[in-house]
């Protein structure tokens, strides 16, 4: 079942064909919707909940490594760094991949390796990232 770090997932048929998906994290806020489409229906409740610990987490750079680990657990990886000294900046690294954290100006960066150098190949911005682009570099991260 998908999830998010730090948050519990609950799915209940309310009525034939019809879902209520809930996200609660430890401190109770909730991401809750009902629709029909079981797996859209999931997706859009992560989306809510990550919005809402984007917005309101107090340790926004944290739970994003530790989503970006979860969702690339597949992926046999070089090294992982998590640096809470370093304004929590982090970076996941494999072959010829890099996603990389930047906490002092609080961006996201896709990196590829080339001629032995780290080429940017996406930045995105706190306030640009969704849900939905996390997902995205899942895809370019699998093999």
């Amino acid at each position: 079942m998908k999830s998010l770090p730090g948050w519990t997932t609950t799915i209940d048929e309310v009525s034939n064909g019809v879902y209520k998906v809930a996200l609660i994290d430890k401190y109770g806020r909730k991401a809750v919707r009902i629709d029909s489409s079981l797996e859209e229906t999931i997706e859009r409740t992560l989306s809510d909940a990550f919005e809402i610990e984007k917005q309101i987490s107090t340790n926004w750079n944290k739970f994003l490594f530790d989503l970006c680990i979860e969702r690339l657990v597949n992926e046999p990886t070089i090294e992982k760094s998590f640096n809470d000294k370093d304004f929590c900046s982090w970076f996941i690294e494999f072959d010829t991949k890099r996603l990389l954290y930047d906490g002092r100006d609080v961006c996201l960066i896709s990196q590829i390796k080339s001629d032995n150098k780290w080429l940017d190949k996406y930045i995105i911005k706190k306030e640009e990232l969704t849900y939905e682009k996390i997902s995205k570099l899942q895809i370019l991260y699998e093999k």
